[in-house]
């Protein structure tokens, strides 16, 4: 009987036995706990690598953007008002020349009065004639669409008006100006221009004259503007009616833009001593 006892029971584990059990599950518990590492290695060196190679992409860009910035100049253009030696002083070409000249001359900035309507056009001075063919070809579309609604009654393209007076702005080159009518002509005028030279802006087109260039404080900006305001007369008040407002009523400034001027035009240089005409085409 007691024996049996011994055959049925099984003999205790020896302390070898118990050891090494201990240690096999160790292992298989520090072999389990070591497994996510190289996949955690392995997405860190991904990460870095992808982290390194847009950031080399993105300096190369960079590199070819100044490179190409370097060799370019800026373009604009402009609808200018037309002025002839014999004009009356009190034309608006002649007064806006007059009053950019003294409010100008403390900068020593010089411009000539104009309404943008494209720019910064950047382009290679080497090439300068393709802005011209281009300048041209779009003036041709112009003159085209202008031909196509000869007989519909509406005011002419050239004629440009500023009806809200002097207004005060936030940056150098929009110090203070005249802000003009934004009319479909001008509208359809930009978007063959933005067309015509691949440029892609997403600003709000705000069509003015600009007065005064220069960062002056706000007080400044607001004397400045009410000087303006007693040279150029604005169209209305608050309490015309629609019907005051009609194109034979108009008393505000306005000026007939016979022409698009394509200028060069240094951005960088605030002076605008090296702004130059390229060339007039009639409209």
């Amino acid at each position: 009987m007691r024996f049996r006892n011994l055959m049925a029971s099984p003999p205790p584990p020896s302390s070898a036995t118990t050891t090494r059990t201990t240690t096999r599950t160790t292992t298989t518990k520090k072999k389990s706990a070591v497994r996510p590492l190289p996949l955690l290695r392995f997405a860190v060196i991904c990460s870095t690598f992808l982290s390194l190679f847009f950031v080399a992409f993105f300096l190369k860009r960079a590199r070819q953007h100044r490179r190409h910035q370097n060799r370019t100049v800026a373009y604009s253009l402009w609808f200018e008002p037309p002025f002839d030696d014999d004009d009356d002083e009190s034309s608006l070409s002649s007064r806006a020349k007059k009053f950019i000249a003294e409010e100008n001359a403390r900068n020593d900035v010089a411009f000539e009065p104009h309404v943008t309507l494209l720019g910064p056009i950047y382009h290679d001075p080497a090439d300068e004639s393709e802005l011209v063919a281009k300048t041209a070809r779009m003036v041709r579309e112009i003159q085209r669409e202008e031909e196509g609604h000869k007989n519909r009654r509406r005011r002419r393209f050239g004629e440009i008006r500023f009806p809200k007076g002097a207004q005060i702005g936030t940056t150098y080159f929009q110090c203070v100006y005249l802000e003009a009518e934004v009319t479909m002509n001008l509208i359809r005028a930009r978007e063959k221009a933005i067309k015509t030279f691949d440029v892609r802006d997403a600003r709000r087109y705000v069509p003015h004259m600009s007065l005064v260039y220069g960062d002056y404080s706000r007080s400044e900006r607001v004397r400045l503007t009410t000087k303006a305001d007693e040279v150029f007369r604005k169209a209305f008040s608050l309490f015309n009616t629609d019907e005051e407002n009609e194109d034979e009523n108009f008393t505000g400034e306005a000026f007939e833009a016979t022409s698009v001027s394509l200028w060069k035009t240094d951005v960088e240089d605030k002076s605008c001593k090296s702004w130059r005409k390229i060339k007039e085409f009639p409209l």
